[in-house]
C-alpha cells in the first residue's frame, strides 16, 4: 500500500460571520464534526468542481 504525504498546515483568517456559519454547520451534524474537517471538505469540493471555479489553473490563458 502506498504511503500518502502528510497533510500541509497553514493558517487562514475568516470573516466572523463565515466562521460562525461553518461552526454551526459542523456542530449541526450528528455526531458533530470537527471544524477542520468541514473546511477541508469545502476546499476539496471547490477543487473538484473546475466548472464552478472562479480562478483558472496556472498556465490557463483561456479566460
Amino acid at each position: 500500500m502506498a504511503h500518502s504525504k502528510p497533510p500541509k498546515r497553514f493558517t487562514i483568517s475568516l470573516d466572523a460571520g463565515d466562521y460562525e456559519a461553518l461552526r454551526k454547520l459542523a456542530e449541526a451534524q450528528r455526531p458533530p464534526l470537527p471544524l477542520q474537517y468541514v473546511v477541508r471538505l469545502a476546499v476539496r469540493r471547490f477543487l473538484d468542481q473546475p466548472e464552478a471555479t472562479l480562478l483558472r489553473p496556472a498556465g490557463d490563458e483561456s479566460r
